[in-house]
């Protein structure tokens, strides 16, 4: 939405101006309605100002950081909430999704779209749940699978008396001079009462002839016909993994079946179907194509956040999933290869925002081949191990192309072949003439701005600069 719509004799809402924003051309039309409801969440204030430049906000928007870490940190089916961390701060520490959720701060401040954490949250959360492991067990910066900041819409009246507390139930209010209604607070476990609330209001306000209200004994899509066995009729009728159909009868209910059923046959003796967009989390190629045809998703950014929250899971493989979700979708959706392209480089920037292993800052505090090495290091033993190489270069943009390249590498590094490589065996495959075209150096090369002319010679030579 670009604009509110008015009567020029009344001063009435009649409806919104509103912009294209998934095609490039950014076309702008105008939509004609009976009766306006803004539902913006903590952007709600942001149409109230189009709708009223003077209008009082109604909307404390407060951010909460979370994090993701490898399931083995929480045990499957138990959680645990503490009312009284070290500043106050609630904290939660559940099994989510094959994965432990860790959450949450407590941040005021005005609602934003990236979902990008501030670095300083994420290690105030680690430090927090350390409290709760053995002293024996160190929760790693590197063990950060996913990290990602949300705000909630704090509702205050803008009608009520100065100072008045905000509240985390939802308020509605009408405009008696434009008509148009807004909701905003509660929360996601109360979002059909608050479309109730609103709808009950607007038919009201406006005179609108409507039945009673149904929500309360709707089903969500695919829940007619579902039943707890539904994963074993997967399993049994169409040849998937028992994680697999969990995660599809969870998610799709009853349409999983169809979800099943655009899947490809995977060549092997078991699973029979159903080809996973990425090893290690249960989400199928062909819910890719079923969002596509049955459910209206329209960008690959969508896609790895909103249909499968892998961006919310590992962001690392998020990443790693783009270009295939890309190649799906454009078959689907017909798309042109500038189209795929564009798509393309729009998750990947989205993505990039999610937090990582890695932190964000230590990328852009390279300063020296030392620095280099102690950022490969995530776990701090003094080594670089044959995963950290791997999960570093991906997260940095210079992926290997293959696993046997990857191996290469490695063992080209450890010259001890024990399985780890030092800093002066790190040193030494980057000064050797023989890689002077590796491209493994040559891309970190270019991403770091390194410098022959800088390097000195013999004894005052440091191996390296970065600019």
């Amino acid at each position: 939405m670009v604009e509110v719509i008015k009567d020029k004799d009344t001063g009435k809402a009649i409806g919104v101006k509103v912009r294209d924003r998934l095609n490039t051309d950014g076309k702008e039309f105008d939509v004609y309605a009976k009766a306006i409801i803004f539902a913006g969440g903590p952007f709600t204030d942001e149409l109230r100002q189009m709708e009223d430049p003077s209008s009082k906000p109604a909307v404390a928007a407060a951010a909460g950081t979370h994090i993701v870490l490898p399931s083995y940190y929480c045990p499957r089916g138990v959680g645990m909430l503490d009312i009284n961390t070290s500043d106050g701060r609630f904290l939660f520490f559940l099994p989510w999704q094959g994965h432990t959720l860790i959450g949450t701060t407590d941040r005021k401040g005005p609602a934003v779209s990236t979902p990008g954490p501030p670095e300083e949250e994420i290690e105030w959360l680690l430090t927090e749940c350390q409290k709760y492991l053995g002293k024996d067990v160190v929760v790693r910066r590197s063990d950060v699978q996913s990290a990602w900041q949300g705000f909630r819409p704090l509702a205050s009246d803008p009608n009520a008396e100065p100072g008045a507390p905000v509240s985390r139930d939802h308020i509605i209010s009408t405009n008696p001079v434009t008509g148009i209604t807004f909701v905003t607070g509660g929360k996601w476990t109360t979002y059909r009462e608050m479309a109730q609330d609103v709808l009950d209001k607007v038919v009201k306000n406006h005179g609108l002839v409507a039945e009673p209200c149904q929500t309360e004994k709707l089903c969500l899509r695919g829940g007619d016909g579902y039943d707890r066995n539904v994963p074993i009729k997967l399993v049994q009728k169409l040849g998937c993994t028992q994680e697999v159909a969990e995660h599809l009868s969870h998610t799709y209910g009853m349409y999983a079946f169809e979800v099943v059923k655009m899947a490809n046959a995977t060549t092997k003796s078991w699973p029979r179907y159903g080809n996973l967009l990425m090893e290690g989390f249960p989400y199928l190629e062909s819910e890719v194509e079923f969002a596509c045809k049955k459910e209206m998703v329209q960008t690959v950014k969508d896609m790895l956040t909103l249909r499968i929250p892998l961006a919310f899971l590992n962001s690392t493989a998020a990443e790693k999933a783009a270009p295939r979700v890309a190649d799906i979708m454009a078959k689907s959706l017909g798309w042109s290869r500038a189209e795929k392209h564009r798509q393309l480089e729009e998750a990947l920037q989205y993505l990039d925002e999610f937090g990582g292993p890695i932190p964000k800052q230590k990328q852009r505090s390279i300063k020296s081949l030392e620095d280099l090495f102690n950022a490969f290091d995530t776990d701090k033993s003094g080594y670089i191990e044959y995963e950290e190489l791997k999960e570093c270069l991906n997260y940095w943009g210079a992926p290997f192309k293959s696993e046997e390249e990857a191996q290469a590498a490695f063992k080209s590094m450890d010259k001890k072949k024990d399985n780890r490589i030092s800093l002066g065996e790190f040193k030494r495959w980057w000064n050797d003439p023989k890689n002077r075209e590796n491209r493994l150096k040559l891309d970190l090369s270019e991403k770091y701005r390194f410098s022959t002319d800088k390097l000195g010679k013999g004894a005052s030579s440091r191996g390296a600069a970065f600019g």
